[in-house]
């Protein structure tokens, strides 16, 4: 992003939204992240495709 959109998208209080998240399990969780950021493109792709249609609120 340059400087414009993420003033736009992330820092202007009209447009953002802050969460607070608790998490119960630390391993799971980065797991997840692994799968879904890492190299390995099958996983996620394993991951996509089992979750696709519990999809909400997409922004693309």
């Amino acid at each position: 992003m340059n400087a414009e959109e993420l003033r736009q998208t992330t820092l202007d209080p009209a447009n953002r939204t802050l969460l607070q998240i608790r998490m119960e399990d630390v391993g799971a969780a980065d797991e997840m992240f692994r799968v879904l950021m890492g190299d390995k493109v099958e996983p996620r792709r394993e991951f996509i495709e089992k979750h696709a249609m519990e999809a909400r609120n997409l922004d693309v």
